[in-house]
């Protein structure tokens, strides 16, 4: 169990390394704050990659088990952020793996929100950026867990090829070759989802104009 180490610095001030120096020698207060400072990083990347807000207490508990397990390998060589993403990541791949195929809850971001004013969202906009979302949220559910992986890393976290590379510990070039399918996956489901669509409607048009 983590233990209370003797008179130090407040843990709010130390540096990086510092911290995890006394996580690795069990001080409770490191842990909790470590816990603290990253908890809400942990939860939003995991939200984005997974898109499950239903599992994500559990799986950031998850994560900090497994991190605080693993802190005696850190050795430095990554930023702590990176190599706690990681783990979120792995996290959440194992997760889309293991899970049966299901319809993805809508994401927070696909709430409508009060404007800088204090206004609601119009009503009309707020259900087509919401009807958006759910749209893209829809396709990534069709990919495999490793091209969907790659394709919110990139497009919607906006890492480079490298940083995602290092991220899940494949070479820059295999990362390329699936972001590039991912993104011929993505684009065909879209377009298929679309014209689908676009035929039910039509369907419905026929149906109106005959009963007319």
């Amino acid at each position: 169990m983590p233990r209370k180490l003797g008179s130090h610095a407040p843990v709010e001030e130390v540096d990086e390394a510092e911290l995890v120096r006394r996580c690795r020698a069990g001080d409770r207060e490191a842990f909790d704050y470590f816990y603290r400072r990253h908890r809400r990083m942990v939860a939003g990347n995991l939200f984005r990659v997974f898109g499950d807000r239903n599992e994500i207490d559990d799986l950031v508990q998850e994560v900090f088990v497994i991190a605080f397990r693993g802190m005696e390998r850190f050795r430095g060589e990554a930023k702590l952020s990176t190599w706690l993403y990681r783990i979120c990541v792995n996290v959440a791949l194992g997760k889309l793996r293991s899970r049966k195929r299901r319809p993805l809850p809508l994401p927070e971001s696909a709430i409508p929100e009060q404007r800088s004013d204090g206004a609601p969202e119009l009503a009309d906009r707020a259900l087509e950026r919401r009807d958006d979302v759910a749209r893209v949220y829809r396709a990534l559910d069709q990919l495999s867990p490793k091209k969907r992986l790659v394709m919110v890393l990139h497009e919607i976290e906006g890492l480079e090829l490298k940083e995602i590379a290092t991220i899940v510990s494949v070479p820059v070039v295999t990362v390329r070759t699936r972001l590039h399918y991912a993104r011929k996956d993505f684009y065909a489901i879209v377009a298929a989802a679309d014209s689908a669509d676009s035929a039910d409607s039509a369907d419905s048009a026929g149906a109106d104009k005959g009963r007319a």
